[in-house]
């Protein structure tokens, strides 16, 4: 297969051009700088760029995403490569700013993860369907026994359900991935227990094969997972949709454990 050449500054700049009038006020704001000061995108750290347009670092990120750069580190190269090519009084200065990794900035680290949380939460409020929201509870409430499974960024999520469920007194059991177990538990699961697996892009191979086992089987399963085209919600008998679409490097996971506690709440209530 052959590899797609990088795209060119010109390219990016029709394109931001042509779709302009569909972004949002603040990617406005990011696509009228980026063309009318190319340098300062090309030379500049993410958190003074921000600082400039007086906007989050993390909607930089967005705005890259927008054009299907993975983050803005990506989409900037589009802007030094410019430079590097069509300005040799600067060039040097790129491939200087490109072998020195920037300084660290904790405060806009902070404020960035700080915002990608709130994102998410902001999310989960607008977009949790609570009608299937007490359908899970209703289901893990009437289960004898709950065993539950994530690995990858939803291992902690999964832990916390889990601990959860036992301050709560509630018989359940973390799926053992680790020790290989995972499968002779699965085989153990009644017609009175669920199975609650929890899995985000790119979804662990693990638990899917836990969740398809199961299914199979016709054991009963709630899943929370990203969108109804996940393998987790194709085959749960109830899916909690919780998007993973953000601008943070690191997704956060603050959206699912607000729902697995307020899970953990229902399941758990006298």
């Amino acid at each position: 297969m052959t590899q797609q050449a990088p795209e060119t500054f010109d390219a990016l700049r029709q394109r931001i051009r042509d779709r302009f009038s569909d972004l949002s006020p603040h990617l406005q704001r990011i696509a009228r700088a980026s063309l009318e000061e190319p340098n300062s995108f090309a030379l500049n750290t993410t958190p003074v760029i921000a600082s400039t347009l007086e906007i989050q670092p993390s909607t930089l990120i967005r705005f890259a995403k927008e054009f299907n750069y993975k983050g803005f580190s990506d989409l900037q190269q589009v802007f030094r490569q410019r430079l590097i090519e069509g300005n040799a009084a600067v060039r040097e200065q790129v491939l200087e700013q490109d072998e020195v990794a920037a300084p660290a900035d904790t405060e806009a680290d902070l404020k960035q993860s700080i915002s990608a949380h709130i994102d998410s939460l902001k999310d989960l409020e607008q977009h949790c369907d609570v009608e299937t929201l007490n359908k899970a509870v209703q289901l893990l409430r009437g289960a004898r026994h709950i065993y539950i499974a994530g690995l990858r960024r939803s291992r902690p999520v999964a832990d916390y359900f889990h601990y959860c469920l036992l301050r709560g007194e509630r018989s359940c059991s973390l799926l053992d991935f680790a020790g290989g177990m995972a499968g002779p538990q699965i085989a153990t699961l009644s017609s009175e227990d669920v199975l609650f697996a929890i899995a985000f892009p790119p979804y662990s191979k693990h638990v899917v094969d836990a969740l398809m086992d199961a299914h199979v089987s016709g054991r009963r399963i709630v899943a929370v997972t990203d969108n109804a085209e996940s393998p987790l919600a194709k085959y749960a008998e109830v899916a909690l949709l919780l998007g993973s679409d953000t601008t943070s490097r690191l997704q956060p996971i603050s959206g699912a454990v607000a729902l697995i506690q307020t899970l953990a709440s229902g399941v758990t209530r006298p």
